[in-house]
Parts: structure tokens; sequence; C-alpha cells
């Protein structure tokens, strides 16, 4: 069943691959992140890197479920020999020529976040993932096993991603309505662009206990409200334009943590 949830989301994003592409094209934001990498994280993802692996310059650093690749192109900007993995060779291909089109030397590497086939034991001193990641996840365990089996001793698995009580609810504005209990995980089925995928919603728990079962050890998390409207408004990186969503009183939901960020390394 979990093969089978797989396939169906890499034939999924290979087929919205094109479609992706024209959306962030139309702000053209991924040409700045080597020189502004704060563009390609939210929560506290870039400053916990700082903080736990310094700096990046000659550093070996991968990025897992690279998706639009803004990531990878912010930490080869600080200085990282980046490598970028997706399950979604379309992603990939698409990332390629942005990369050699901002002349940033990345390796691409498509392979599922469960197993990271062809990518070596023991080789970096930092993993990344961002925001949706998760949800694409049928075992993170397993994501977990293989993360833990890539990063050198002393290496840091450092990722944000929305946070679990986000997704309980309906709407994203204005009223509380809950769509589903916060226990109830997936998979949910969807159908779009006549292609099925499978989201998971897994709670803190979930992704503790997977993180810690296959020998990471936790060092730090940050639960963080959104700094920017364009959360509330549905768009990924453009401005939001109605701060008042920013406040709780105004927005019941702004009241609780938008962004879960954790650092965890690789016993040295």
């Amino acid at each position: 069943m979990m093969e089978n949830i797989s396939q169906s989301n890499r034939r999924y994003w290979d087929a919205l691959a094109s479609d992706w592409q024209s959306l962030r094209d139309q702000d053209q934001l991924w040409r700045r992140c080597p020189r502004q990498p704060e563009l390609a994280f939210e929560g506290e993802a870039l400053a916990f890197i700082h903080k736990f692996v310094g700096s990046l310059q000659g550093r070996r650093a991968l990025v897992i479920g690279s998706g639009d690749n803004y990531v990878a192109f912010a930490l080869s900007g600080l200085g990282a020999r980046a490598t970028s993995s997706d399950i979604s060779s379309r992603q990939l291909d698409i990332a390629r020529q942005r990369a050699g089109q901002l002349g940033l030397e990345i390796e691409f590497v498509c392979a599922d976040a469960a197993g990271l086939e062809g990518i070596q034991d023991n080789s970096f001193d930092l993993v990344c993932s961002s925001n949706g990641f998760f949800v694409w996840i049928a075992d993170p365990a397993r994501v977990f096993q293989a993360v833990q089996r890539v990063l050198r001793p002393g290496g840091f698995y450092i990722f944000y991603d929305i946070h679990p009580l986000m997704r309980p609810w309906k709407n994203l504005i204005p009223a509380l309505e809950m769509e589903k209990p916060y226990s109830e995980t997936g998979p949910f089925e969807h159908r779009d662009n006549e292609e099925t995928s499978y989201e998971f919603h897994w709670r803190l728990s979930d992704l503790f206990n997977a993180m810690c079962d296959a020998g990471l050890v936790l060092r730090q998390v940050a639960e963080s409200p959104a700094q920017d409207a364009r959360f509330w408004e549905g768009h990924a990186y453009p401005p939001g334009l109605d701060r008042s969503l920013l406040d709780w009183r105004a927005n019941p939901r702004a009241g609780l943590p938008v962004w879960l960020t954790v650092a965890a390394c690789k016993p040295g």
C-alpha cells in the first residue's frame, strides 16, 4: 500500500510540474534565493542552520523532497555543496534548468525520501526539508531512518513545515470550524489534473517518536506564528495584503502556531 501511495504521488507531481513551474515563474523569487536565503525559509529554520551548523562554506547539504528547490538554491548561495533530491524527475528537470541559469553547481538525485536510494551513508553535514514535505510522506519512520543513514556523525537534520495544529481546520479564515479530529492522520485521497494523490496529517507525536526511534537526537523545537498575511491569503511567496489576519482577535487561527521548526542531530 505504501509503495502504491508513493508511486501515485510521484505521478501526481510529474503531471503538475509544468503548472508549478508557470506559477513560480510569475514572481521569479527563485532567482533571488541564492542572494536572499531568507526567502526560502519560514519559522526558525535559517536561524537553526546558523546556530547548529554555522558556516555552510564547503559543507555538504542535502535537500529532501526539494520540490521548487528554493531551499537548495539558498543553501548553494550560502556556500554549501548542495544536493537536491525529489521523487519527481520532472520537478528536478525544471530545477536543474533554473540552477544552470543561476550559475549554481547543484547535484540532482531522483529518489524517494523514504529510502534515499543512491545516496551514500555518512556523507552530509546537513539535511533539510521544507514546507509541505511531510504531508506527502506515508511512513515518516523510513524518512528519519534514511536521514540518519546519510548524515555524518554530528550532522543535523533541520526542517520546517506546517504545524500539525493547522491541519484539523476546514477553512483558513475567518472562523474556526473543524474538518476532522487531530488524531485522524489519513491517508486522504485527492483527484487533480486527472491524477490521484495521497496526503497525511501527522501529529507531533508521530514525527518525534519516529525521529527518536531512528536514532536522531532532538536539539531544539520552535513553534512560530505566520509573519506575513500571505499565509492566510493562500499565497506561498508574494507578500500578503491584509495584516489584520495576523491578529488572533480578527482571525482566531492566528493564535495557533503556524510553523514547526525542528533541529535534530546524528550523534557523533
